[in-house]
C-alpha cells in the first residue's frame, strides 16, 4: 500500500505527542498537589511548635 509508511510515522508521532501532553498534565497536577501538601505540612508544624511553646510557658509559670 502506497503511503502506509507515512501513515505509520504520523500515527507514531501523534501517539508520542499525546503521551507528552498527558505526562505534562500529570506532572502539573502532581506539582500542584505537592505544593499544597507542603503548605499544609508547614502549617501543622507551626501549629505544633506554637502548642509546644504554650505548654512550656504554662509549665514555667506554674513552677514559679
Amino acid at each position: 500500500m502506497p503511503g502506509s509508511a507515512t501513515a505509520e510515522i504520523y500515527f507514531i508521532v501523534t501517539m508520542m505527542v499525546l503521551i507528552l501532553v498527558i505526562s505534562g498534565v500529570s506532572v502539573f497536577f502532581f506539582m500542584k498537589t505537592y505544593k499544597k501538601e507542603m503548605r499544609e505540612r508547614a502549617k501543622r508544624v507551626e501549629k505544633k511548635a506554637a502548642a509546644k511553646a504554650a505548654v512550656a510557658r504554662e509549665a514555667k509559670s506554674v513552677d514559679q
